[in-house]
């Protein structure tokens, strides 16, 4: 969860309806039918359970509270704690913020010819390649194989924007779709990165929130901030400082707590560079934070009286640690905390846990944990 999504969860719940229930509508709707029909006839009644008239005022009570639910749904609608979907993209209008649509994949393609040539040899822009999974990659600008060179390497992007095309080691993209006399092989010399799926609804809030600070060119942390998320929908945690006078030093990681890619960052260097975002006499500086080593080595334990459940925790305790994993590398700065993982461990439900590693470990503010080793041994079963 982000730091921006956390701080609206703070801000107090409201009610367009006065947190009305069904049963509250309901009792309401017979007490009121029993009055009226007192003024009306002088008579007291009470609908018994199986009366015609509160059965039809119970089926009636349930389509009234559907309706007040709309309400309830467009009055929260107007506010950013509880907005979504096409309300949010909404709120964002009014701060000129629109949902990103996703980024393409980017790569390094080198296209090699069979022999050197005596003229050169044209690269069309739009050359496609692919990995032989109807996932295509073309080259972004023209380019051309010089007289008596054997290969040219050309800048490339996939045609679908999204993630999934994102990990293609190098060399797996060697299939040439658009014909070039000559040439014999193609392959992508850099790990294919920088693909995003549409803006998610988290993403969107978090940058509606930060949108007064990007009125103006970045300065303030929180502009650099929203810059930054803004050139890329797969950016997560962005930390800013000023190590020296007129230096903004920009680390981010992407939404998974992945480690940026190259071309992610000079896509941020570029977004934040720009002479309509960039004060004049600051000199910006994106990077990757700096990678704190750790490792997991550690022995749990099961209380006798779980025996039954044994296998279920340990599994539990599997996932406590990737969730330590996870919050761990969400955030830079964070110091590597061997308590979290303990009290992880505990709630899946292992009676103690022996962590020999990690050892607590301060971070510097720009720099991030990153697991090695990992290693947990299930100890058995002890008596409570």
């Amino acid at each position: 969860m982000s730091d921006i999504k956390k701080t609206l969860e703070d801000y107090p719940d409201i009610s367009f309806i006065n947190n009305l229930t069904l049963q509250e509508l309901s009792e309401q709707m017979i007490a009121d039918f029993e009055t009226k029909y007192k003024e009306e006839t002088g008579k007291e009644i009470t609908l018994a359970a199986g009366d015609r008239n509160r059965i039809i005022l119970n089926a009636a009570a349930l389509q009234l509270y559907q309706g007040f639910q709309y309400i309830e749904r467009a009055g929260r609608q107007s506010y950013l704690k509880y907005a979504y979907g096409d309300f949010l993209e909404n709120l964002g209008a009014q701060k000129g913020i629109t949902r990103n649509e996703g980024e393409r994949a980017l790569t390094t393609m080198r296209l090699t010819v069979s022999e050197a040539q005596e003229s050169a040899i044209s690269i069309p822009r739009g050359t496609r390649c692919t990995a032989g999974d109807n996932i295509y990659f073309e080259t972004t600008e023209a380019a051309e194989i010089k007289p008596g060179e054997e290969y040219a390497d050309v800048p490339a992007q996939c045609m679908e924007a999204g993630s999934f095309a994102n990990g293609y080691g190098v060399g797996k993209i060697n299939v040439l779709v658009d014909t070039i006399p000559y040439i014999n092989s193609v392959a992508n010399t850099k790990e294919t990165a920088g693909g995003a799926d549409e803006e998610s609804d988290e993403s969107l809030a978090d940058r509606i929130y930060l949108a007064p600070a990007g009125y103006s060119t970045a300065g303030p942390s929180d502009a650099y901030e929203f810059r930054a998320k803004s050139a890329n929908s797969e950016i997560g945690d962005v930390k800013v400082t000023s190590p020296e006078p007129g230096v903004v030093d920009i680390r981010f990681i992407m939404s998974d707590g992945s480690i940026p890619e190259e071309m992610v960052i000079a896509e941020v260097q570029d977004a934040l560079s720009a002479k309509e975002t960039r004060p004049l006499t600051d000199c910006v500086r994106v990077s990757e934070p700096d990678a704190c080593a750790y490792s997991i080595d550690l022995t749990y334990w099961i209380n006798e009286s779980d025996r039954e459940k044994a296998q279920a925790i340990q599994e539990n305790v599997k996932q406590a640690i990737q969730s330590f994993q996870i919050w761990q590398s969400e955030k830079i700065g964070r110091d590597i905390n061997p308590n979290k993982l303990l009290s992880l461990i505990i709630q899946a439900g292992a009676r103690r846990a022996e962590i020999r590693q990690p050892q607590f470990t301060e971070i510097e503010e720009t720099g991030i944990a990153v697991l090695e080793e990992e290693q947990a041994i299930y100890g058995g079963l002890e008596d409570d």
